[in-house]
């Protein structure tokens, strides 16, 4: 009887440096998971970002195409995603005309700060007979 009583306690179940070792690896993996979902979120801001910002600089660069030659001048304006003016908006835009001659080259850039990390910018460049 003592025999079976013995092999019972054995089989009792987990012990608590066991259990501290599951803990761990399931804490380490959920933590490495955690990094991913976070580093996932910063890539997808900053690409739907940077497609905003690409989007208000092809907005200005056809605006500037299609405007009177003697109105063009130099310009920056900080707007929202939509392109509106914005004093708390998140793009500024700014342009520049050079002329060498009767061709103008046209230069509009959109500047934004992806969340304190190193500013971002797009430009885009086109020509322009005066």
């Amino acid at each position: 009887m003592q025999r079976i009583n013995h092999e019972r306690r054995r089989q009792g179940g987990f012990n608590i440096v066991e259990l501290m070792i599951a803990l761990t690896v399931l804490l380490v993996g959920v933590g490495g998971i955690l990094t991913l979902q976070i580093v996932s979120m910063r890539a997808t801001s900053y690409s739907r970002h940077a497609t905003e910002a690409a989007v208000l600089a092809e907005d200005k660069m056809e605006a500037l195409r299609t405007v009177p030659i003697d109105t063009l001048l130099d310009g920056s304006e900080v707007v929202d995603a939509q392109g509106y003016l914005d004093p708390a908006g998140l793009f500024t835009r700014s342009w520049t005309i050079v002329w060498a001659g009767n061709l103008g080259t046209l230069t509009v850039s959109v500047a934004w700060d992806e969340g304190g990390d190193e500013p971002h910018t797009i430009m885009y460049r086109t020509q322009r007979l005066q």
